[in-house]
């Protein structure tokens, strides 16, 4: 039965007694005025008591209704009152108990449908947090940069791996210790801190060069793995919105270490090519000074001076082919591409001019020059220019690294749908680490390179001229075990 049918059925019944007992006086009034004297004062004396059992009646009524109406309506609402209270003070309690099927129950349903609805969109917000949470985790535990957080109060909130690798503490060492505390222990922090101190640079255009507002700062140099490794560190204040005084506020500080090991090897490798390069072109343009003087001696035999000539013929080709790599570098620096101009080539033929260009080196350093050329072998569709180059570098290097009277091979075999050709040496032999470093421009084997004399562009730009051309340049090679350069070219139909 609902509340209010409740309400309705007491307020009738007090309406209902009321009426009978007033109908009861009225009609004992009206039977006196019709009735004789000696019957009247019994009749009055009857009308007296009912009149009084009116009044009792009545109050007794008003009394019951007074105190039992507003417990029957307040009495269901305290109810629901202390149960929405026990849902939302901490606790397993999370539904409203609907005890009767009136009005009552039907707010604490609806309470009910609030409460799973909020408790349905909990959950959904909670898992989009922890969600993004691992997101983020995951994305800054993959930087290959350096991340270390300090807020407002000087605590260490985040650190990522590669800082705890730098730091060389681990995370569960840093996370919520004061970083003043941690770097009195830890030089490379103590270091990181003193950037704080420094003045602030002074504001850039942010809209034009948003790097600008992050100056350059130092460089530390660490070796976790027995390798140098170079970071630069940057520091940039971080700020939180305060909606009591609507302005920023400092929050903090992000350090962050950027991994510059890349431009650092770069700009040693660059450093290392000019000083090589610098020899290289001194030595040749020397011995053609030299030999230009000697020419210009009257009393010398005209066979000395054809020699002396040949030399100078042989420093000069030298020159030339150093300036070729020097502006075939610049050209794929500017993006003009390679130009290739693609027909059969007979690599036998190819193989022959350039065995017969460096012919003065293997006589010099009386090498042992074996051709083991397949036959038949088919041609390849290929660049006969840069082919020929590519081969004439890849003999000039096998021969700079050989020693005195080693043996070179010369090797061309068909490969499936491709024409294989490989020089193979006795030299000292490339460790594994390097074999992709050797192609890279300025690249090298460090120590080796620098005293052989190579420039350190060759390779780049054979492997570039084969790519070009649809083909793969590769090496195998170990150390004492000599090398073997490969190049494949597609076969010529």
């Amino acid at each position: 039965m609902s509340l209010k049918t409740q309400i309705r059925l007491g307020v009738c019944l007090m309406l209902a007694l009321l009426l009978g007992l007033g109908s009861y006086v009225l009609l004992t009034i009206a039977r006196l005025e019709t009735e004789t004297p000696s019957v009247q004062l019994t009749n009055a004396l009857a009308a007296q008591h009912a009149v009084w059992l009116f009044l009792f009646i009545s109050s007794a009524l008003g009394i019951v209704l007074m105190v039992r109406l507003p417990r029957l309506v307040v009495r269901p609402l305290h109810r629901l009152t202390a149960d929405v209270e026990r849902v939302a003070a901490p606790g397993p309690v999370t539904r409203v108990a609907v005890t009767r099927n009136n009005e009552i129950g039907s707010v604490a349903a609806a309470v009910n449908r609030v409460l799973r609805q909020a408790e349905d969109e909990r959950r959904a917000t909670l898992a989009e947090l922890i969600t993004q949470r691992n997101r983020t985790d995951s994305l800054v535990r993959g930087l290959d940069e350096g991340l270390l957080l300090i807020d407002q109060h000087g605590l260490i909130v985040l650190a990522n791996p590669v800082a705890c690798l730098l730091l060389g503490q681990p995370a569960k060492e840093l996370l919520g210790q004061p970083a003043a505390a941690v770097a009195r222990h830890n030089e490379m922090l103590r270091e990181w801190l003193h950037a704080l101190d420094k003045p602030a640079a002074p504001p850039a255009d942010s809209a034009s060069n948003p790097e600008a507002n992050r100056p350059a700062g130092p460089v530390y140099t660490v070796r976790p793995h027995g390798e140098n490794l170079h970071y630069q560190l940057t520091v940039s204040p971080v700020t939180e919105v305060n909606e009591q005084l609507q302005q920023a506020v400092p929050a903090g500080h992000v350090f962050c270490l950027r991994d510059v090991s890349a431009f650092k090897n770069l700009d040693q490798v660059k450093s290392e090519f000019l000083a090589t390069i610098s020899h290289e072109l001194k030595t040749p343009l020397s011995s053609i000074n030299l030999s230009l003087m000697l020419l210009q001696d009257e009393r010398l035999e005209a066979a000395r001076r054809q020699e002396i000539a040949g030399g100078i013929r042989s420093e000069t080709q030298r020159l030339l082919g150093m300036v070729g790599q020097l502006i075939e570098v610049a050209r794929l620096d500017a993006g003009r591409g390679i130009k290739l101009t693609l027909g059969p080539v007979p690599l036998p033929e190819v193989v022959r001019y350039a065995t017969d260009i460096v012919r003065a080196q293997l006589t010099d350093k009386a090498l042992r020059l074996s051709l083991k050329l397949a036959e038949p072998l088919p041609a390849a569709l290929a660049d006969v220019e840069k082919t020929t180059w590519v081969l004439i570098n890849l003999l000039s290097n096998a021969i700079r690294y050989s020693p005195h009277g080693a043996g070179l091979t010369i090797r061309a075999v068909p490969w499936g749908e491709m024409v294989q050709l490989s020089v193979e040496d006795e030299g000292p032999g490339i460790s594994k680490e390097y074999h992709q470093r050797i192609f890279q421009r300025f690249g090298g084997v460090p120590g080796a390179a620098q005293v052989r004399g190579g420039s350190g562009l060759g390779l780049s730009i054979s492997r570039e001229f084969i790519t070009a051309q649809g083909g793969q340049l590769w090496v195998e090679s170990q150390p004492g075990a000599g090398s073997c350069f490969t190049f494949t070219l597609p076969a010529a139909n």
